[in-house]
């Protein structure tokens, strides 16, 4: 057992289960959410840590006569028509319509909208009226008559599932006993992924999933290919979630004017739009109007509705196309191209708090089920429910967060909106160090919200490119490059194949090159009358190197300062010898100078080594070599004397490692593929 494991059983030991359970426990193809079915196991298993005979039976048999498969939705009502009382397992909701003076029950499994519920079981559950509740049913139906001329299915009764008591203060003073690591563990695992198959990374991304469920009104978008999980969590995490795809009307989303009933927005925490590449809205542009209103202010009104307030965030999930890297294929000209709908609207895409990278995360295998405890489904859910209300974490977050070039409003709201969530989810005792609070909430939110900004600048010149900072700015930030406009117009001309490399200088003029015999000798690819330019570098391309990159500009220079935090791993190291290598004149004579950082004292020392060693070979070639570490930088130049300036988007770490050790690629650059960036070269003074 691991110690997040351990730790959880110790302090929440009536609300833990084995997540690994629900694929054991014979639900086969039953349409009900995880958490649904994690109450189920744990009602007949009496919480044990494995599912015995006894209880495998127990559970087969609640299954075989309360979950009938959805072929079976004509014979349940043929039963119906003659008399018998029917008891499936649902999740039943209520609508009130005032004007006829009757309240409509919803039974999904029948498709039934319309059918009629004691007054008793609406007094003992209250809860039918806002998200609905899961429960076993029992249902009859009354035939045609003289006095009621169409028939009338009924709901007589209703066994509910019963949350466990929640004790919030509890489970709040309980995140003491966790390190930070461990904590992330245990949500990770709640909310049913595998954490050990995760990087860091990767588990920060799943948990930004869950801010619009703890969040009023956070907006988010995710975008990423088909298989990486997207609505799991959304379909099996809480219900107060609405997942819909296809078809989406004003109706559904927001207020039924023929039959007066609200729509989703106004009954969940969070209303899901699955497949929203596929959405189209109507020919009035109703839709996109509302949902440009309620995004802006939490207001909305339709029909008869008048102005109606709500607090549900709204989730956009939108697969796209990704190259060989597992890169979005138009990354470049902008994410929202081409897609057929609303999202290409850039006062709509504005509106969203939050753009999630989802193609940053795998793919979902046989091993990406979690397999380890976690908070039962149905109390965890309810605990990002009762957080959601909570304004302290806001409080918290503008009182302690220091963030720049942020003045527009949205963006601050956005950021602020995303780091509370985060706070609420990673520290709900609000007591994270300085760094971990910068690390886990602020700066994932910086991340989202940026990510808009960008796909906003590609396709709208009147968004000005800007690019956030943190007090402690994360890689992201520091690597981070503003993007350009695209002309729709120029499109067919600036989208390059995912072999091509593109040069945009100053004008800008574009220069297409295939990677294949990219760079002769006798006519180079980059520009030596030594202009002011803007070389962008795919990621993924191949073609070049140190010397034909930089060469030409630093020649004439006999002092050069590197600025770059992250020379501090080994093929980091390895970069730097090759670009003091390239720059290094036959007949010595020259100083240069690196300011960088380090993780820690123990890397430092382990750097300092490294240069020394650096420092004493280049004195043999007439090379001075300096180093220094400043903790507090973050920007990547290269300076000469000669009055060059040289902005490097990534720093020395341009290229991806060599697939092989003893490639080709370790020892000619130009053979090995390079990340994303953009190397700024400006004019002398």
């Amino acid at each position: 057992m691991k110690s997040f494991e351990q730790k959880a059983m110790d302090a929440f030991s009536d609300i833990i289960i084995n997540k690994g359970l629900i694929h054991t426990a014979g639900f086969g193809s039953r349409a009900i959410p995880t958490y649904v079915g994690e109450w189920i196991i744990a009602h007949y298993n009496n919480d044990e840590v494995q599912l015995n005979n006894n209880s495998r039976d127990k559970i087969a048999k609640f299954i075989q006569k309360y979950v009938p498969p959805k072929g079976a939705k004509e014979s349940v009502k043929n039963k119906l028509l003659q008399q018998e009382e029917v008891q499936i397992l649902d999740n039943f909701s209520v609508f009130v319509n005032l004007q006829k003076g009757d309240r409509y029950l919803n039974i999904p499994f029948l498709d039934e909208p319309a059918a009629f519920v004691a007054p008793q079981v609406i007094q003992d559950n209250e809860m039918l009226f806002s998200s609905g509740l899961w429960g076993v049913g029992t249902l009859f139906y009354i035939p045609p008559s003289d006095e009621n001329p169409r028939g009338q299915l009924w709901l007589r009764d209703l066994k509910p599932f019963q949350i466990a008591n929640i004790d919030l203060e509890y489970f709040i003073e309980s995140r003491s006993n966790f390190t930070t690591q461990e904590w992330i563990d245990l949500i990770i695992s709640s909310m049913g992924f595998n954490q050990d198959i995760y990087s860091e990374r990767e588990k920060v991304l799943l948990l930004c999933r869950l801010i619009p469920m703890v969040e009023p009104r956070y907006n988010l978008v995710e975008l990423a290919p088909k298989g990486t999980g997207k609505s799991f969590v959304y379909d099996n995490m809480s219900r107060y979630i609405a997942v819909r795809s296809g078809s989406i009307s004003p109706a559904v989303l927001f207020f039924n004017d023929a039959r007066k009933t609200p729509g989703l927005i106004t009954r969940y925490d969070c209303t899901v739009i699955d497949e929203a590449q596929k959405v189209k809205t109507d020919s009035s542009g109703e839709l996109t109007a509302l949902l440009k209103s309620y995004l802006e202010s939490g207001k909305f009104a339709r029909g008869a509705s008048g102005s109606i307030n709500a607090e549900a965030g709204l989730v956009l999930l939108a697969n796209i196309d990704i190259d060989e890297n597992r890169q979005p294929a138009n990354i470049d000209i902008g994410l929202f191209r081409n897609f057929p709908n609303f999202l290409t609207e850039t006062a709509f895409v504005d509106r969203f708090s939050g753009l999630l990278p989802g193609w940053e995360l795998p793919r979902i295998t046989k091993n990406s089920p979690s397999i380890s405890y976690g908070l039962k489904g149905d109390i965890f859910g309810e605990l990002l429910h009762i957080m959601r209300g909570d304004i302290s974490y806001r409080d918290y977050v503008k009182e302690n967060a220091e963030i720049f070039n942020c003045d527009d409003m949205r963006d601050s709201k956005a950021i602020e909106a995303a780091a509370s969530g985060l706070l609420k989810i990673i520290f709900p005792d609000k007591n994270p160090s300085e760094e971990e609070f910068y690390r886990f909430c602020v700066n994932p939110g910086i991340e989202l919200r940026q990510r808009v900004r960008d796909e906003l600048c590609k396709m709208d010149r009147e968004y000005a490119a800007v690019s956030f900072k943190s007090k402690f700015p994360d890689s992201f930030q520091t690597n981070h490059i503003n993007p350009v406009y695209y002309d729709p117009s120029r499109l067919d001309e600036i989208y390059m194949n995912k072999n091509s490399v593109s040069v945009l200088l100053s004008e800008p003029s574009i220069v297409k090159a295939t990677t294949e015999g990219l760079f002769p000798v006798e006519q180079p690819l980059l520009n030596n009358s030594l202009e002011e330019k803007t070389v962008t570098i795919n990621d993924g391309d191949t073609g070049f190197s140190f010397e034909n990159l930089f060469l030409d500009y630093l020649a004439d220079a006999k002092t050069i300062k590197i600025v770059d935090p992250y020379i501090r791993q080994e093929h980091q190291i390895r970069n730097l010898m090759s670009f003091l290598n390239m720059v290094a004149p036959p007949e010595g004579n020259i100083e240069i100078s690196l300011i960088t950082a380090s993780d820690n004292e123990f890397n430092k020392e382990d750097q300092n080594r490294k240069f020394e060693l650096i420092q004493m070979d280049l004195l043999r070639y007439g090379v001075k070599f300096e180093y220094s570490f400043d903790d507090k930088i973050h920007d990547r130049y290269v300076e000469t004397d000669s009055g060059w300036k040289i902005n490097l988007g990534r720093g020395l770490d341009i290229f991806y490692k060599p697939e092989i050790k003893y490639g080709m690629g370790e020892m000619d650059q130009k053979k090995r593929k390079c990340r994303s960036c953009q190397i700024i070269f400006q004019k002398p003074k």
